[in-house]
């Protein structure tokens, strides 16, 4: 019996003293919108979602790779998110390749845990754009975690790379107006005030034609007859009254 209790004793303060622990948390990198569609010459922006998946990070590495004869973007035009890692000394955008770099790093004292936006992809679809479909996609590779060169979320006090899953967006480039989206735009909500005015839920929404104005009905007041009938039974109640006194 003691020699168990010391085995679990031991197996107990591994799982505590382990850097990665025994069950290994696991973080993930997506893109938020996944999909979409673009129109020639307008902009658009993508989130890049962290999740540590629990884990405290030192870093993260976000490398994406990206059609350059139909979108356009700038190292100034990526906006990086210093709430979830105060420095970033690795952002670069290399347009001949195709490539996006990200990296941001956890301060000495505070690592970053939780959910929260790297940064944020400022595109512009370029006018000449061939249309169709067109793809953002991580650069990362799930059986080679030894690999540097790739996307990575870098655990705390640590060289270990818990970066597990990525959600990569697939789009399609338009030939609409800048600001129509796919699927169609959220429905409109129409509120009637007192007035027959309308508001709608949605700023950008328009109402082509005026809406009709909502006519409120009151019920009758009281009925013509009831009223008749009311009158003579108290008439008849006030001759009674007259002729009880007089025979006082």
């Amino acid at each position: 019996m003691i020699k168990y209790a010391i085995s679990f004793f031991a197996f107990v303060l591994w799982f505590l003293v382990s850097p990665t622990g025994v069950f290994a948390q696991v973080a993930t990198l997506s893109l938020d919108p996944a999909t979409g569609t673009f129109n020639r010459n307008c902009p658009f922006s993508l989130n890049i979602n962290l999740d540590t998946g629990g884990a405290q990070t030192d870093g993260t590495d976000a490398i994406l790779f990206y059609d350059s004869s139909r979108l356009s973007i700038t190292t100034s035009s990526i906006t990086s998110n210093t709430v979830v890692y105060p420095d970033f000394p690795g952002n670069n955008v290399d347009e001949a390749a195709g490539k996006i770099t990200i990296s941001g790093l956890a301060s000495v004292a505070t690592p970053f845990t939780g959910k929260g936006t790297l940064a944020t992809l400022n595109f512009t679809v370029k006018d000449s754009a061939p249309t169709g479909a067109t793809q953002i996609t991580f650069d990362f590779d799930p059986n080679n975690k030894a690999k540097t060169t790739d996307s990575n979320v870098v655990q705390r006090a640590t060289i270990v790379d818990i970066l597990n899953s990525v959600v990569n967006g697939n789009y399609t480039v338009g030939t609409g107006t800048c600001g129509t989206t796919t699927p169609s735009a959220s429905p409109i909500a129409v509120v009637y005030k007192p007035t027959g005015s309308s508001t709608t839920s949605t700023p950008s929404a328009t109402i082509a034609a005026p809406l009709p104005t909502k006519k409120t009905v009151l019920p009758p007041a009281g009925s013509e007859q009831l009223t008749f009938t009311v009158a003579i039974f108290g008439g008849v109640l006030t001759v009674l009254g007259i002729l009880g006194l007089a025979l006082l």
